[in-house]
């Protein structure tokens, strides 16, 4: 007999909680679009975050506060998932470490789904400097041989993103943007094309999933299919992560000793 029980997942952007509002409610409606029934997908930003993520100086502190996130789900539970749906993979390891639910990540679901698609596939990131992070995830995770190329949105309006989802003429100077960044791709190679950011949430919006015969993932949607899919198996094993190498847990004491030096409750609790 199948589990039916609800699934509940916590899905952490790094948007800001206050500055981009317009872009979380757009994330949290191609979510709903596809989840299952009975699925609850909990849409969470950050309190200051997306704000300069392309440096790795900024994203640290962002890193930190999906950090503080994941522990007070393993203190108060609840959750099924957490979904790590920024692509820059924040915390990705950390919370594997500590978390015993899946921890599902935008990109590592996104390019593995994409080889299953296509023979190589490309990223369309929000601006230039995100491309050298990007091709270090994908290098990290050894298909950097299906990663046709990596385009950015040459998009005037950078700073006005949370705007494509209510302003018409914004959204039609990105949608201009992505249509050229897809062209570019597609002319390099590309197969199946991953948008990142909200470019992803705003692609939904426009109920575009296909340029020139090349699927445009549904990023957002997708990373909910592979959480359901990832706790499903969970229920069903009792397994979700290895604890050989990567993600071996800290061993309790050092757990406890750290909670009591760092001050912090939540890893102790859990």
């Amino acid at each position: 007999m199948s589990d039916v029980r609800p699934i509940r997942l916590w899905y952490q952007l790094l948007s800001s909680e206050t500055r981009l509002r317009n872009s979380i409610a757009a994330t949290q409606a191609a979510a709903d679009r596809v989840a299952s029934p009975g699925t609850q997908v909990e849409v969470r930003g950050t309190s200051q975050g997306a704000l300069g993520d392309q440096y790795r100086l900024f994203w640290h502190y962002d890193v930190r506060e999906v950090v503080d996130n994941g522990l007070s789900v393993r203190e108060r539970g609840g959750y099924d998932a957490f979904v790590i749906a920024n692509s820059l993979d924040p915390a990705l390891t950390e919370l594997r470490e500590i978390l015993d639910i899946p921890v599902v990540s935008f990109m590592e679901v996104c390019c593995y789904t994409a080889c299953t698609m296509g023979e190589r596939f490309a990223l369309i990131a929000p601006n230039e400097r995100f491309i050298p992070h990007y091709e270090d995830i994908v290098r990290g995770y050894g298909i950097a041989h299906r990663l046709s190329s990596t385009e950015a949105v040459r998009f005037d309006n950078i700073g006005r993103f949370d705007e494509v989802f209510t302003d018409d003429k914004v959204g039609d100077e990105l949608m201009d943007q992505m249509r050229a960044a897809c062209e570019r791709a597609i002319a390099r190679g590309a197969e199946v094309i991953i948008p990142a950011g909200p470019s992803a949430a705003f692609m939904v919006r426009r109920k575009i999933f296909e340029i020139d015969g090349v699927p445009i993932l549904d990023a957002y949607g997708l990373i909910v299919k592979a959480a359901e899919a990832m706790v499903a198996m969970h229920r069903a094993t009792g397994v979700c992560v290895s604890r050989k190498r990567r993600y071996q847990t800290p061993p309790r004491s050092l757990i406890l000793q750290c909670a009591e030096v760092r001050g912090i409750p939540a890893l102790r609790n859990g």
